[in-house]
């Protein structure tokens, strides 16, 4: 997936280059909100777990959540790079903390 992202030239930092495969998603959020990064993840759980929620609200992030987290880093590459530019329109349009799932067929859906 790494590859797919820099071949199309679009910015980023991949979790493992940053943090620990095992960090629990309340510890690197913060740095995320504070870094202005925008978070593109395949966890679903992220908009359920409370401890999860608070951290993405209290650090004000902007997050890409992939409805299908089973989908393969191929698809995901695929999908992002097919979406990246509506992507960057809804967090430049939007205000922190905004959360949108993504999904397959490339619709980007607030989450309440």
């Amino acid at each position: 997936m790494d590859e797919a992202l820099r071949n199309a030239g679009i910015p980023f930092i991949a979790h493992h280059e940053r943090f620990a495969d095992n960090l629990p998603d309340e510890d690197w959020l913060p740095v995320a909100g504070a870094e202005g990064w925008i978070v593109i993840t395949r966890d679903k759980n992220i908009r359920r777990k409370p401890n999860e929620i608070k951290a993405y609200r209290d650090n004000k992030v902007i997050a890409f959540v992939l409805a299908s987290g089973n989908a393969s880093a191929e698809v995901t590459a695929r999908l992002v790079v097919e979406l990246y530019p509506k992507m960057l329109r809804k967090a430049r349009s939007s205000t922190p903390p905004a959360m949108f799932s993504v999904t397959l067929s490339g619709g980007i859906n607030p989450v309440k």
